[in-house]
């Protein structure tokens, strides 16, 4: 067996150290030695090296148990940020996350969208403005990403199909055109599945139903984000789930859309919020609505579950309205509607954190990012 060189085994353990600080949040020279098995000048020489980089700063002493006061060293997960950015009618919203995947700063502006270079322009001055006060504050901003309500073509350049926003064939060079950012593209929907398993470590196989006014859903296999030879895995929201039903913004009828949107809840001038109030307080016609809505979602999941018959995670602006109660109705609703009686599946409300597609596009930076940091 070839010898490691004297670079390598540097390297092996400047990162194993960057591994541990990094899991642990904070380590002493005493805590690397002891877990990491290495010698004080090797641990002394990469502390150095890391504070150099602004990857560790010195915490407070540690508190004494007779000896010398340990000195601190935190990993400085705000080195480094990577922005999300969602796209509104109305508005745009960009979210900053720190590598530990927590939000850090937040830019919020009006801007009524046009899918024209005048745009984009201005809205990347918006977002090269963000960035730079981030710059001001000590992290490196390492990208842009954008998560959009429309399919992502497979190279990652284009829309192939984009009818909610009416940007079908939009290219990222053309979204991108004057940032001064490396840039990406993810659907809204894999990037909240991404934000699932960033902060569950123990999800492995998964199907993702996100219950927006516009639903749509994402695969999980193995651990990671399954898109598919085409990037459409998960676009649930186009099964036909009623023959001949209602029309869907697709040019389709009886889509799983226009039977699950949590609008579909709301009389005209009601809000999602003060449909579950309503509800709450045992309004006949109410209940009526939202156990109709119930067996449409759950027809969906049996749906889903007869083609990949894993767990599945229920998100998504409406999700956060579901109690205990709801999520055990939908899954007695499922199981009844299941072929040979399976019951042995797992159907749960996923993490439904706010701005959650945001902050998973953002991850598509930061996850590579500290796989190569760590060696993960």
């Amino acid at each position: 067996m070839k010898a490691q060189s004297a670079l390598s085994v540097k390297e092996a353990n400047l990162k194993a150290m960057t591994a541990f600080i990094y899991t642990q949040g904070s380590a002493t020279k005493q805590m690397f030695e002891h877990e990491l098995g290495l010698s004080l000048p090797t641990i002394t020489q990469n502390l150095r090296a890391m504070e150099a980089d602004g990857l560790i700063v010195k915490g407070e002493m540690q508190q004494s148990t007779g000896g010398r006061k340990a000195q601190i060293y935190e990993f400085a997960a705000h080195s480094s940020v990577a922005i999300g950015v969602r796209i509104q009618t109305t508005r745009i919203t960009a979210i900053a996350i720190d590598l530990n995947g927590k939000s850090v700063a937040t830019r919020q502006r009006t801007l009524p969208y046009r899918n024209n270079d005048a745009y984009y322009q201005r809205m990347n001055g918006i977002i090269n403005g963000f960035a730079q006060e981030l710059a001001k504050q000590g992290s490196t901003v390492l990208g842009v990403a954008f998560c959009m309500q429309g399919i992502v073509s497979v190279d990652g350049q284009s829309i192939t199909f984009g009818k909610i926003m009416n940007n079908t064939g939009l290219k990222l060079s053309e979204l991108s055109h004057g940032l001064n950012y490396p840039s990406l593209m993810i659907h809204d929907f894999d990037a909240s599945a991404m934000a699932e398993l960033w902060f569950d470590h123990n999800l492995k196989d998964a199907v993702c139903i996100y219950l927006e006014r516009r639903p749509g859903g994402a695969v999980i296999v193995d651990g990671s984000l399954y898109q598919g030879p085409n990037q459409c895995n998960g676009s649930i929201e186009h099964m036909t789930l009623i023959p001949g039903g209602n029309t869907c913004y697709c040019g389709q009828q009886g889509c799983m859309d226009t039977y699950c949107s949590p609008e579909t809840l709301m009389e005209d001038g009601e809000s999602l919020p003060g449909f579950f109030s309503v509800l709450e307080q045992g309004e006949q016609e109410h209940r009526k609505r939202f156990s109709q809505w119930l067996d449409y979602v759950a027809l969906a999941v049996t749906n889903i579950r007869s083609v990949l018959a894993g767990d599945v995670i229920i998100s998504g602006e409406a999700a956060q309205y579901l109690d205990d109660d709801d999520m055990a109705g939908l899954r007695e609703r499922v199981v009844e509607h299941t072929p040979f009686g399976t019951t042995d599946f797992a159907l749960r409300k996923g993490m439904a954190l706010d701005h959650q597609d945001i902050i998973g596009a953002a991850l598509r930076f930061v996850e590579p990012y500290v796989r190569e940091l760590c060696d993960m």
